[in-house]
């Protein structure tokens, strides 16, 4: 809106609602104003005819007032603008709402309900996983999941079946077990309930011979007792080693010896063994050998006798008048191979006919009332059977309820026409020759009597016994002294026989062998020893026999201690020249190991100068190295050369090189 003050005279141009009499009366103020949502801007209008001037000037100068100027500003079109896109939006927002409702609701038709009842489906697995599952239908990804699910279904089903039938083997083997357990209780308490009775008939005539030969005037009567103590000490041994052993008595659980032995006498062992309890019952024991049988026999009499003592016991047991016979025959099968048939008879109560199939069980008796009347472990006949069989044999049974019972057994067996060299013969000869004479063995034992026994025994053999009373002293001299053998007992105060065996082996220089003593019978005892680096076990009671030779078999040269002081045939093989330069070679490397202060193998030369003598018969010689052995210990450097060069000059002088001989 522009004013013209002259002419009085208003002109508008545009949209202008506003008039002269709706202006305020102080529009030109020169601020601006609102009116109805529209701004007003006031500014006069000026007529300037000055000259020009500077622009400085310009700024400041005015003319005359020729009129104003009003502007009028108003949004309403902008308002209207923004009115028309938030309708848009809203509309936009409305239908792209409608349009994902749509989408859901399609969606949730086609992938959420599938889903859900797959959920639904796997709850329901829990319960049963043999439920059918039904494949989905929609999208490929819901027929993945589906199949997916069903192949976990199967695989859960499969390791359900598996660890079901795995638990229910489980189960079984678990029941069995218990049964197993139950019955080994229960076979353990009538084990340790009824144990007596075989160890009681061989401990009685142990008991009762030991008697009468100390009563015993005559000398021949003592022995002869003395015979029965020993044959019947023997059996009692080998039950024991039966019983402890039982768990391992196969065919193979028994080791039979293989030595000759006199019937007849045999027969009159077992018959003096078990006649005190005949007469005691007033029973008629007997034993009737038939003309068949040969007078030796090779074998196990031993096994044989205990077979015989079993059977004979039972039967005795059963009897309470009558009878108890023993019958022996035999046949020939081949050569020198017999079989043997045995048979003992009684006049007892009988067995039942269902009973005889059980009777050679472990632990079996006819009733529990016979155990609570005679005791007895139920382990002679289950022992009998097996040695029957280990001897190639078999045992049967016969009975009569009233009448009596017959049992009778077979086995192979060689004849010979005399007694043939056995152990025992052999450790007879060990004992005469003084098969360990020079050796030294070291005895690690804490029980004063078994040091007694065993000094004794060893001493006989000309053996020299150093004794340690605990496994320190043990350890200590082995490691200070010369010892050809050890024999450590495997329980012993201080430091026992295992560590004992092991700090030993461990020591500097050269070991000597180890042979460890136990009562123990298990084996794991024994392995113990043997891992410890024993090189054998030998159980309490020691054999005596067995004892030597572990000690030979130690020392890895029976031949090397032999003592003949009238030469060896050997001297006639062997050219002495090769005997001379044999020598000469050991005390060459003895001296060899003395100047270089090398222990080694100076025990193994030793037993190689032993050896050599021993096989030529060379008695002095031997004697020469025994005492440098025995002596070395205390002796310098100097003296064990001079000692090694008296031993050369006795050889130099002992030796006749111009005719090939030994002086005598």
């Amino acid at each position: 809106m522009v004013y013209n003050t002259p002419a009085n005279r208003m002109l508008s141009i545009g949209d202008i609602t506003l008039t002269s009499e709706t202006m305020p009366a102080d529009f030109d103020s020169g601020k601006p104003f609102r009116i109805d949502d529209h701004w007003y801007y006031y500014a006069a209008i000026y007529l300037d005819d000055a000259p020009l001037l500077p622009k400085e000037s310009l700024s400041t100068s005015k003319g005359v007032a020729i009129g104003w100027v009003v502007i009028s500003l108003t949004n309403e079109v902008f308002l209207a603008r923004q009115r028309d896109r938030i309708i848009a939006a809203v509309v936009a927002m409305t239908l792209s709402w409608i349009l994902t409702l749509w989408l859901s609701i399609r969606l949730g038709h086609s992938i959420v309900k599938p889903v859900e009842r797959l959920t639904r489906h796997i709850r329901e697995m829990e319960l049963d996983t043999n439920r059918q599952l039904i494949l989905e239908e929609g999208p490929i990804e819901i027929q993945k999941l589906a199949q997916g699910i069903h192949k976990l279904q199967v695989s859960v089903a499969e390791s359900k079946t598996y660890l079901e039938s795995e638990i229910m083997a489980a189960t079984s083997q678990l029941q069995a077990t218990l049964i197993d357990l139950e019955e080994a209780m229960k076979a353990k308490d009538q084990f340790l309930a009824r144990m007596s009775h075989e160890l009681r008939t061989p401990l009685t005539a142990v008991i009762g011979f030991s008697t009468l030969v100390s009563k015993e005037k005559d000398a021949a009567k003592r022995k002869e007792h003395a015979r029965v103590v020993v044959t019947a000490s023997t059996m009692l041994l080998t039950m024991i080693d039966d019983i402890l052993e039982f768990s391992k008595a196969g065919v193979s659980g028994f080791t039979l010896e293989k030595i000759s032995w006199n019937t007849r006498q045999g027969a009159a062992d077992i018959l003096a063994v078990h006649q005190p309890s005949a007469d005691e019952k007033g029973i008629a024991l007997s034993f009737n050998i038939h003309p068949t049988v040969p007078e030796f026999l090779h074998g196990d009499p031993v096994r044989l006798a205990q077979i015989i003592s079993n059977l004979v016991s039972n039967a005795m047991k059963f009897t309470d008048r009558g009878f108890v016979t023993i019958e022996a025959e035999s046949e020939v099968i081949e050569g020198d191979s017999i079989l043997m048939k045995l048979t003992v008879s009684d006049s007892g109560k009988g067995i039942e006919d269902n009973k005889i199939p059980f009777l050679f069980d472990p632990f079996s008796q006819e009733d529990t009332s016979i155990n609570r009347r005679f005791g007895g472990t139920g382990l002679g006949l289950a022992i009998s059977k097996r040695l029957v069989e280990a001897m190639g044999g078999e045992i049967k049974v016969e009975s009569t309820v009233g009448v009596g019972t017959i049992i009778s057994f077979t086995c192979n067996l060689l004849q010979t026409d005399s007694i043939m060299p056995s152990s025992d013969h052999g450790a007879r000869e060990l004992l005469a020759n003084k098969m360990l004479s020079g050796v030294t063995i070291l005895l690690a034992e804490d029980n004063s009597f078994n040091q007694k026994l065993f000094v004794r025994l060893l001493k006989g053999y000309g053996a020299n016994c150093l004794i340690a009373n605990n496994g320190l002293e043990a350890i200590e001299i082995a490691g200070n002294l010369h010892v050809d053998v050890v024999l450590m007992d495997i329980h012993m105060p201080v430091v026992d026989g295992v560590t004992a065996c092991a700090t030993i082996v461990q020591q500097s220089g050269e070991v000597p062998p180890i042979i460890g003593l136990t009562a123990d019978i298990t084996l794991a005892e024994q392995q113990r020893m043997l891992d410890a680096g024993a090189v054998s076990v030998q159980l309490k009671p020691v054999d005596e026999v067995k004892l030597v030779s572990s000690i030979l078999s130690a020392l890895n040269s029976a031949s090397e201690i032999t003592d003949d002081s009238s030469g060896s045939i050997l001297s006639s093989v062997i050219p002495v020249d090769e005997l001379k330069s044999a020598l000469y070679q050991n005390l060459d490397s003895l001296l060899a190991k003395l100047r270089t202060e090398e222990t080694g193998s100076q025990r193994q030369i030793m037993h190689d100068l032993l050896g050599l003598s021993g096989l030529y018969g060379m008695g002095d010689l031997r004697e020469l190295v025994l005492q440098f052995s025995a002596s070395y210990a205390a002796l310098n450097l100097e003296q064990r050369i001079e000692s090694v060069a008296k031993i050369r000059a006795h050889i130099e002088g002992y030796l006749e090189p111009d005719d090939g001989h030994i002086n005598s």
